[in-house]
């Protein structure tokens, strides 16, 4: 662990043996997922990941942008639905894989 990342730890008593956990909250790029790969559940857009100007304002006019929630309700191969900002939408593979959470 370097000794820049933010550690946090948290010692508790559990069956009658202290315990120590540490949570690293460095960044992981294996956390970011498109909204093809998570389950059903609301999350934190992280990022907009698209070099298409036209679907990126797209997106921006629904209110799909960086630290917005998205909640996704039901997802199949080639799209889901989301609700954005009170808004429920059917997104097209494309329009899913280019939103980062």
């Amino acid at each position: 662990m370097n000794s820049a990342a933010a550690v946090n730890r948290m010692s508790f008593e559990r069956f009658g043996k202290m315990e120590t956990r540490t949570t690293d909250t460095s960044f992981d790029p294996a956390d970011e997922r498109t909204l093809l790969q998570v389950e059903p559940g609301t999350y934190i857009i992280k990022r907009i990941d698209t070099e298409d100007e036209d679907m990126n304002a797209f997106l921006f006019r629904l209110g799909c942008y960086s630290g917005e929630p998205i909640t996704v309700i039901s997802k199949k191969k080639k799209a889901c639905i989301v609700v954005i900002k009170d808004g429920r939408y059917s997104l097209d593979a494309l329009l899913a894989s280019a939103i980062v959470v």
